[in-house]
């Protein structure tokens, strides 16, 4: 990884409990990947043995709900599929343009490059 912090990741947290994280896609497969933390905002994301990012800047709410369940999803996205996605939605938008629902969705899965449980350990 080349990357050695990412400020202000997206979690979600749904109804359940069950957390998310909305990552940038990483080369390479993830090995044993874990999640601990390393300080009040921060946490260590450990995707494999020679690849680790620091997640900078999690909010308090985020430290608090990710102390109580053992694993999370990681999204990993496409960011430069992602921006371009938006800029078309934005575009048809401004046009006033019907989107075809479908289509969409399959554009936004499309940026999905992969997801995966990891273990927390906080």
């Amino acid at each position: 990884m080349d990357i050695n912090e990412l400020p202000s990741p997206q979690f979600v947290i749904n109804e359940t409990g069950m957390i998310s994280v909305f990552l940038p896609a990483f080369e390479g497969e993830p090995s044993t990947p874990t999640i601990s933390k390393k300080d009040q905002t921060t946490l260590h994301f450990q995707r494999s043995p020679q690849g680790d990012v620091l997640l900078t800047n999690i909010n308090e709410e985020t430290m608090l709900a990710l102390a109580d369940v053992k694993k999370i999803l990681v999204i990993e996205t496409n960011v430069l599929k992602g921006i371009d996605l938006l800029d078309k939605a934005l575009s048809a938008y401004v046009k006033s343009e019907e989107t075809n629902q479908k289509e969409v969705h399959d554009e936004i899965m499309d940026t999905i490059e992969r997801a995966y449980e990891v273990t927390v350990q906080l």
